[in-house]
Formats: structure tokens, sequence, C-alpha cells
């Protein structure tokens, strides 16, 4: 069931995507074979708002990536256009105050550990002789099987140390990440979702693991600088797979 979704919603976001490079190639066809047009359609501010109506249908709205983008596209568009306004210098202080709010509103840890828990997830990492303990927010070794980082403004940096690593969400937005897997194990392919606007990240993981990127977005890119390992993807079960949005952002991978 789950697979059919995530299918679905790939062909979804491949159709959508089809759609708007057709309109942007036919605007340019019109534009260059004499029709007058708007000057705001080929302004980058456009391109912002069109990749955040992409990743909204891409992931059915379900993250934030796609408000800030059509956010910051939709006020420097007004901004350019409409001068006498004067909205520059309430940009920084309405980012700032918007990421503030979506950061409250978004659901805590101990939400989304529920929801996964209703999945079939586990809520907390296993204990000395089976006694369910906290994982430790900001521990340096991180022994949970979900992970989950929110990164505004800010740099965070953790070290995954679970035997039954699950997966689970980096969401960067004018920050950063590190996360090391190096010392985790994982029983099968296992999910990392990024929501990656303005940032970038640096994931360790096991020489022996195959990592498979499914990021999509624009102005990014992952480079894997791992050094070959002919026994890399020989293990079905070692499956990292790295999914979501990227916009303006950088991915690392590497192995020690």
């Amino acid at each position: 069931m789950e697979n059919n979704k995530n299918t679905t919603q790939r062909e979804g976001g491949r159709v959508i995507g089809g759609l708007i490079l057709v309109a942007v190639g036919a605007g340019l066809l019109l534009r260059n074979i004499g029709y007058i047009l708007p000057g705001w359609l080929f302004t980058w501010p456009m391109i912002l708002i069109l990749v955040g109506i992409y990743t909204g249908f891409k992931h059915n709205f379900r993250n934030n990536s796609w408000i800030v983008l059509i956010a910051i596209g939709g006020f420097f568009l007004v901004s350019r256009f409409i001068p006498e306004l004067g909205l520059e210098p309430f940009f920084w202080p309405i980012i700032i105050i918007g990421l503030g709010i979506l950061f409250m509103l978004r659901p805590g840890k101990s939400d989304w550990f529920n929801r996964r828990k209703n999945m079939g997830y586990r809520k907390w990492a296993d204990g000395p002789g089976g006694t369910p303990q906290p994982a430790a927010e900001n521990a340096a070794a991180d022994s949970s099987d979900l992970l989950l980082v929110r990164s505004i403004f800010s740099g965070i940096n953790r070290t995954i140390v679970s035997k039954n690593f699950q997966g689970g969400n980096i969401s960067c937005i004018f920050g950063g990440a590190e996360i090391d897997l190096s010392q985790a194990e994982i029983k099968g392919p296992v999910e990392i979702k990024l929501e990656m606007i303005f940032a970038g990240a640096k994931i360790i993981v096991p020489a022996h693991w195959a990592v498979q990127n499914e990021i999509q977005g624009a102005f990014h890119g992952v480079d894997d600088k791992r050094k070959f390992n002919p026994d890399a993807g020989l293990n079905p079960e070692k499956v990292l797979i790295l999914s979501g949005s990227a916009v303006f952002a950088g991915v690392e991978i590497r192995s020690y």
C-alpha cells in the first residue's frame, strides 16, 4: 500500500513538473515569435514560485517548503513590479516571524513518534533488559531508532548508534545538519526524507551500505564523496534511501 502511494506521488510530481516545463517552453516560444508577454513571467521570483508549486504537488502539500518558496517568490515579485510599496526592509523580519510560526505549528517530536508507532515503528529505543528508555535529544550519541532533525538558522550534529535504525526526517531552513550513521545498523531498506531550503547536510554512512538518491528540487546538488566499495549494494537489507526536496541546498554523502 505504501509503495503504491509513493509511486502515485512520484507519477503526479512527474506530470506536474512536465506541465510546468511545457508552460515555460511555450511562453519562451511565444515571446521569441513576437508575442508580447508580461516581463514578470521570466524573472527569478517566478522560478521560485513554480518550484514551490511543483514541490507542493510532489509531496501532496504535506511539508512547508512549498509555502516558503512561493512566499519568497511572491514577495520579490510584488516588490519588483510595485516598488512604491517599499517592501524590501520588511523581508527578513517577515521571514523570521514566518519561520517561527511554522516551527511552533509543526507537530512536536512526541507526536511524530506516536504517528510512526501506529505505522509499526517504535517510540522508544530499548534500554537494558528490554525496558523502554527515552532517547536523549541532545546526546552526543543518539540510540533512538528514528531520526528527527530540525534546523532553522542553526547547525545540528547527531551521531546515531541504533542497531535497528528505521530512518526519519531532516528539515533544514537556512541551516545545516551533520548526521553520522557510521555506527548504526539497518535491517532492510530505510528512508530519510529531507526538506532543505537554503541549507546543507552531510550524511556519513557505513562503507558497505548502498545509498539510493531520490531527492528532487531546484538549484541543489547531491555529492557522493565515498570511495568505491565493491561490497556496497550487494546486501539488499543495507540500503539507505534519501528522498524529499532540496532548493538552493546541498547534500554530501561520506563514509569513513
